[in-house]
């Protein structure tokens, strides 16, 4: 998966699809919290765009793909985090830490459906892929690995993403 994410990244930056892309985890991290003292909800519009990240329309407009004038925070800062420039590991704990909405510092099935789901429309976002998501396939996949009635804690998700990346390099 690593390699995957790389070679999207360098194709991202080809097309200079956002000046976002690549950045550091920390950045990131100044960016989150400059958007949770501005936002009160989990929608930006165009004003708090540049107000929080000092880029322009152009990128915004990568987001806003429906054309509402809003994009989400979430999947916003999904994409981010996947192509930072930062360790995998470190990327799954950012998005540990983003959608572990009730502090509990665990997530439930639910949460993880969440991440994935803004994982993958973010990255369909920045590819222009216009496809619809099979939200019940990302529940079958998670269920299939998670027990339903129990949290998953940063140990447990690091340790099961670095399985699946290990497992697809042998792969491919």
């Amino acid at each position: 998966m690593g390699a995957i994410l790389s070679q999207l990244k360098q194709y991202a930056k080809q097309r200079r699809l956002t000046p976002l892309l690549g950045i550091s985890l920390s950045k990131l991290r100044e960016y989150h919290g400059s958007f949770k003292s501005i936002c009160d909800d989990f929608t930006l519009d165009l004003s708090d765009f540049e107000e929080i990240f000092g880029v322009d329309k152009e990128s915004f407009a990568i987001w806003d793909t429906d054309g509402t004038e809003l994009i989400d925070a979430l999947e916003l800062f999904s994409g981010l985090v996947i192509f930072s420039d930062s360790k995998f590991e470190d990327k799954i704990r950012f998005l540990f830490d983003l959608f572990d909405f009730n502090e509990l510092n665990s997530l439930s099935i639910v949460d993880l459906q969440f991440m994935l789901y803004f994982c993958l429309t973010s990255t369909f976002k920045l590819y222009n892929i216009k496809q619809e998501l099979n939200e019940e396939a990302i529940s079958l996949f998670l269920s299939d690995s998670f027990s339903e009635d129990n949290r998953i804690n940063i140990s447990q998700l690091v340790k099961y993403f670095i399985l699946i990346e290990f497992s697809n390099e042998i792969m491919f």
